[in-house]
């Protein structure tokens, strides 16, 4: 797996137009003269190699601070334990305002802030989701450095599971082959370009592999991709 490169490390409201933070999660928020929210920011949606497969992810932890707040307003339908997820965050000038919307599934957030800035703490995960796990990126923090210390990155335990998931994530590819290869198989067999014998002698080979493959991915998180 190749390496992401960060374009930088530390973003600010000059380049607000080409940041999003779709479905990007609050971890954590903390609220004096700023809004300080820990998050997973998604910095790439990788196109999956094989049509029908999700999508996967360059994921970092990431602290975002709007400094100097006023008028916020919390509209939220949840506990403040629980993460939020971000649909999109957006900005209005008027009057020489910047009024800023976070708008999240569970509601919005209001507020004026002239500026903001997002330190990308650590070096980016790949993932097969959109989240980092609290083990992998060391719990919660809203530290604004470039450098996050994370111990649990190279756990022996944790590197592990990435080993297996990406040897899962290889049958994952095969399997969907070999579905491509079934739907092929029923069109030649539909149009008549397969003959009978051909056909059922395919027809079990391919289900035989399929079977394999359902078999070592049952009960990991890629069992119905």
């Amino acid at each position: 797996m190749e390496k992401y490169e960060l374009e930088k490390k530390i973003w600010t409201e000059a380049d607000f137009k080409n940041m999003g933070w779709h479905d990007c999660r609050i971890y954590k928020i903390r609220l004096t003269d700023d809004l300080e929210l820990d998050i997973d920011y998604i910095l790439n949606w990788n196109k999956p190699d094989i049509e029908g497969l999700p999508f996967t992810f360059w994921v970092a932890p990431a602290t975002l601070i709007f400094k100097k707040i006023s008028n916020i307003q919390f509209e939220i339908d949840t506990a403040f334990d629980e993460a939020i997820d971000i649909e999109d965050i957006e900005l209005n000038k008027s009057d020489n305002k910047f009024q800023w919307t976070i708008i999240t599934k569970q509601g919005d957030i209001e507020l004026e802030a002239e500026e903001f800035a997002q330190w990308i703490r650590q070096e980016p995960f790949f993932q097969f989701g959109q989240t980092i796990s609290f083990i992998e990126r060391c719990g919660f923090s809203l530290e604004q450095t470039i450098d996050q210390a994370n111990p649990n990155r190279f756990r022996l335990d944790i590197v592990e599971q990435q080993k297996k998931d990406f040897e899962h994530y290889e049958n994952v590819k095969k399997r969907q082959f070999k579905r491509k290869e079934k739907a092929d198989l029923e069109e030649q067999r539909e149009n008549g370009t397969i003959d009978l014998k051909d056909y059922l002698t395919k027809k079990k080979e391919i289900k035989e592999m399929l079977d394999y493959y359902d078999y070592w991915l049952k009960n990991t998180r890629f069992e119905n991709w």
